[in-house]
């Protein structure tokens, strides 16, 4: 009589490989799945004593669901809090980069991380950020070394370089960005790509790590926002993660082209990339990006079961393929496939229509049962580190004016434009100038980026398209470099707005006729509290923007203004910048 420590006895199992599903018992043995007994009659039958039965009768038994890309942050979480959250919906594996923490924290954000996946009831594997600070356009907390890449590639949990976005330096040769991708592929680890929009001899260029020799270094991108530009990253060997977050939603145009040019969808996994609160309790996280899936698989004519185990193919399957070399490297168990041999890193859903998760179990061990986490899961209390932010002095009113010189009464002025996803546009707008500096029309908002790290005193002040009726908002979490930005139409509010931060250590700000703040008390972009107080603080921002004429997403869309490594135009602590041109330009 053969022995295992826990037998899933009498559900349908999701085969992910064979792209079917089958009536059988799995059994599992120290952390892997030992057996798959087709017919379901293991405990009897087939003679298996196990320690413990889980009767998952008219259930369906999956292998966990994993994101190929994501940054935790975005969540407001920390990384404990997040793993407790996405846990519950079916998440086993996610692989993070916790560029943003490094931005503020350098090092030791990384090491933060690295730090809570140890108690996370799911597995975090870090990539180590590869781009810290991401420019020289603006100035980060601290950074990240070619030194301290080497030192990290030792740490167990870390599956390679992150998103590497200094693609320019890739093509051109500039800086060390060749060299971070040599170390690491000579450790045997991976690297993640970050390429908007390059095509041709530049991507095969940055693919190849500047070698162009046709081999593939750089193997993931999670950025195409067209099916054209996935498939010329495929052809030329990268996979291409889809994604479906917060901020962007490509996969309903990306992945029916990628279906009609390469039915098997080989190479293409799912991603999030940035997934906000609220989303996150109201609609889940890989299981809401695989219902997405499925959705465009079922309008391509598939029927529906066949549709359901392809989607979760996607985001299990086709990711431990992705990333098997790191679990050889490490000597982990292969997840993505309830197959023998594989990590028990499993899932238990209720039905097929809403991928309802009642049981979830990580390495052999149940940390999920009946929708609740257990004890084995909880980890330790998290702990905050606000305080005061390094600002030189408060911001005044007077710092806010933008000169415009020549005795005129109007002159043309760039603004930052809305794009879909986080893409921004360059326009030009002629605006009244009052007293010798540009003034406000009915079009156009100030925007504000402050350096809130090193005290340097660093501001700049631009106009951006106006998304608020009156008032301002301000806030910490502003890519990559995550210093304060703020936005708004009366130069009083933003002044308020800037200085509250300041004083209390970060987070979300809504001024008006009263003031309204999310404290964020990690770094100034993840908060101590758990997903259900989280969710429910930034719905209480989100609403406080909506009172004063902003979209609910205002704050994440505010974020990526700042972002000086995707076009067009951004504004850092050091001025307004021309993308296309990696340079800056002036407002007037």
């Amino acid at each position: 009589m053969s022995t295992c420590d826990l037998l899933l006895s009498g559900g349908h199992v999701i085969d992910v490989e064979a792209g079917r599903i089958v009536r059988a018992d799995v059994c599992v043995q120290d952390g892997r799945i030992a057996t798959v007994l087709p017919g379901g009659t293991a405990g009897s039958a087939a003679g298996v004593q196990a320690a413990r039965v889980l009767d998952v009768s008219g259930r369906f038994v999956a292998p966990g669901l994993m994101d190929a890309h994501l940054h935790i942050e975005s969540s407001l979480l920390s990384p404990l809090a997040f793993a407790r959250a996405a846990v519950l919906r079916g998440t086993t594996a996610v692989f993070v980069d916790p560029h943003e923490i490094a931005n503020v924290q350098g090092r030791r954000g990384v090491e933060l991380f690295l730090e809570h996946a140890e108690h996370a009831p799911l597995d975090i594997f870090v990539g180590i950020p590869a781009c810290v600070p991401a420019t020289a356009l603006e100035d980060s907390g601290a950074a990240i070394t070619l030194g301290d890449i080497a030192e990290l590639l030792d740490e167990p949990g870390v599956y390679g370089l992150a998103e590497m976005m200094n693609f320019p330096g890739i093509v051109h040769g500039r800086g060390d960005a060749r060299a971070k991708v040599d170390a690491t592929l000579a450790r045997g680890r991976l690297v993640d790509g970050h390429a908007p929009g390059l095509t041709g001899a530049d991507l095969r260029a940055y693919i190849s790590n500047g070698r162009n020799d046709g081999v593939a270094r750089i193997t993931l991108d999670h950025e195409s926002t067209s099916a054209a530009e996935a498939l010329e990253k495929l052809a030329s060997g990268m996979s291409v993660a889809v994604r479906y977050g917060s901020a962007s939603k490509d996969l309903p145009r990306v992945l029916p082209g990628l279906l009609a040019a390469h039915p098997a969808l080989e190479r293409v996994l799912l991603c999030s990339d940035d997934l906000d609160p609220a989303e996150l309790a109201a609609d889940g996280h890989v299981d809401r990006i695989v219902r997405a899936a499925r959705a465009v698989l079922l309008e391509a004519g598939e029927d529906f079961e066949r549709a359901t185990v392809r989607a979760i193919a996607l985001a299990t399957l086709h990711t431990a393929r992705h990333f098997a070399p790191f679990f050889r490297l490490t000597g982990r168990p292969e997840p993505g496939a309830v197959a023998p041999g594989r990590a028990a890193n499993l899932i238990v859903l209720r039905s097929l229509e809403g991928l309802e998760v009642e049981t979830v179990v990580r390495t052999g061990r149940v940390v999920v049962e009946q929708g609740r986490l257990l004890a084995n899961g909880e980890g330790p209390p998290v702990a905050g580190d606000a305080g005061p932010l390094a600002v030189a002095r408060p911001l005044t009113p007077a710092d806010l004016a933008l000169p415009c010189n020549g005795g005129r009464t109007r002159a043309e002025a760039r603004v930052i434009g809305l794009a879909p996803g986080v893409w921004t546009r360059a326009l030009r707008r002629t605006l009244p100038v009052r007293d010798g500096a540009l003034a406000l029309d009915a079009e156009t908002a100030k925007l504000v980026v402050v350096e809130r790290h090193h005290g340097t005193g660093t501001f700049a002040v631009g106009l951006v398209e106006r998304l608020l009726r009156e008032g301002a908002i301000a806030s910490t979490v502003a890519h990559d470099s995550h210093n304060i930005i703020a936005m708004g139409v009366d130069d009083a509010a933003l002044v308020r707005a800037v200085n509250h931060l300041v004083a209390h250590g970060g987070g979300m700000v809504v001024v008006s006729d009263r003031l309204e703040h999310f404290p964020l008390e990690i770094a100034g972009l993840m908060s101590t509290g758990a997903l259900p107080e989280v969710a429910a603080g930034y719905t209480r921002i989100r609403e406080a923007v909506q009172r004063i004429g902003g979209d609910p997403h205002l704050f994440m869309r505010m974020a990526f203004l700042a972002l000086p490594v995707v076009p067009e135009l951004r504004l850092t602590n050091r001025g307004l910048v021309d993308v296309n041109a990696f340079g800056f330009v002036p407002v007037c």
